[in-house]
This record gives C-alpha cells, sequence and structure tokens, in this order.
C-alpha cells in the first residue's frame, strides 16, 4: 500500500473513531461502524490500530492533554501571576466551550473504564503533575510576597476545571427552561467566564 494512501487511511480512521467515542462513548461503538464511517474494511481498524481499545487509548490520551493543554501552554509565557491565572482560565473556558462533548467522554469513560483509564494515566500522568508542581511554585512565590493567600495548587485546578465545565455542561439543561437564542446564550457564556474569573481571583485574596 503507497505511504501516502497508508497515511490518509489511518488518519480516516483515527477521525471516524474519535467522532464515534464522542457520539456515542467506547462501549456503544463498534470497529466495524468505525470502519464503515471510515469508508474502508475492518481488517484495516485491527491493521493501524490492532484492537478498538488501543485505538480508544490514542484518542483518549490526545483528548485528556488537550483538556489540559490550555494551562499548561501559558506557564511558559512571560506575564505577571494574575494575567497568566486569568488567561489561563479564559482560555481553558475557551476550549471547553469549542469541544463540548469532551467533558462527558472523559468523566463516562474515567468512571466506567477503570483499567483503560489506568493505561492512560501511566502514559500521560506525568504531564499534569509537572505543572501541579510548576503552578504551587508560582503560587507559593506570590503567597510569600503577601499577594495571595497560602493556596494549593491541585485545589485550585479543581476549582478552574469545576466551574469552567460545569458551566458548559449545563448549558444544554439550561436552555430546556430559557428560550433564547444562539448569539444571546454565546454572550451568557462570556458573561459566565468573567464571573468565574472573578470569583478564582477572588478566592485568592490574603
Amino acid at each position: 500500500m503507497p505511504e501516502a494512501q497508508s497515511k490518509t487511511t489511518e488518519q480516516s480512521i483515527f477521525e471516524a473513531a474519535e467522532t464515534l467515542f464522542l457520539d456515542k462513548g467506547y462501549a456503544k461503538t463498534s470497529t466495524t461502524e468505525i470502519a464503515r464511517q471510515a469508508g474502508c474494511n475492518q481488517a484495516l481498524v485491527h491493521y493501524y490500530f490492532r484492537s478498538k481499545e488501543n485505538l480508544f487509548i490514542r484518542i483518549f490520551e490526545k483528548k485528556a492533554q488537550m483538556f489540559v493543554s490550555p494551562l499548561i501552554e501559558i506557564s511558559d509565557e512571560d506575564l505577571p501571576f494574575e494575567e497568566k491565572l486569568k488567561k489561563r482560565i479564559s482560555v481553558h473556558f475557551d476550549m471547553v466551550k469549542a469541544n463540548r462533548k469532551l467533558p462527558v467522554l472523559l468523566f463516562n469513560e474515567v468512571s466506567t473504564n477503570a483499567d483503560i483509564a489506568q493505561k492512560i494515566v501511566e502514559n500521560v500522568g506525568y504531564l499534569p503533575m509537572s505543572f501541579v508542581a510548576h503552578m504551587q511554585a508560582e503560587l507559593d512565590a506570590e503567597y510569600e510576597q503577601r499577594r495571595i493567600c497560602k493556596t494549593d495548587a491541585k485545589t485550585l485546578l479543581f476549582s478552574i476545571f469545576s466551574m469552567n465545565v460545569m458551566s458548559i455542561m449545563s448549558a444544554p439543561v439550561f436552555r430546556l427552561f430559557v428560550n433564547t437564542s444562539d448569539e444571546k446564550f454565546d454572550r451568557l457564556l462570556e458573561k459566565r467566564k468573567v464571573e468565574n474569573i472573578k470569583f478564582i481571583m477572588k478566592s485568592l485574596r490574603p
């Protein structure tokens, strides 16, 4: 099989699986369905990825990294602590908003596929932990300067994740009871992002 065609087929399978896993989850997605959506036969799915589990792990790793990367990438930017934290919260909110099915996939699969989740943590767990250590150092430096109260990085990250994610995940339920246009609702979400930033920054005040 020519190399260019091989890459195209592999990528098509990966993208088809990504769409199906996000829509239906791991258990309800079959390799037959993945192959059909990718426009190939089932044997090619196994040829490139060996099993549905391996394919899912690769996709899950990509999505898990996407979930934390907006926070990590800003660490290298030369910004004052307060501006950097505000930007982390804002960029993470925007990422979740642009990938609304992602939190559902992550939460559902971690709670129902413990073995797969453990394999993923073994591969990518060091990335978020190194970031936690970096963020704790930033917080400790600000505390020593009496600019913030004593703060645990994991607790702060939990606040950021939970507030941003729940703002987006609760949106479909909220819209059942509120008759509003997409444009108005997007403005409401932008206001929520600002409120999340204000709340978290206020919680750090000494």
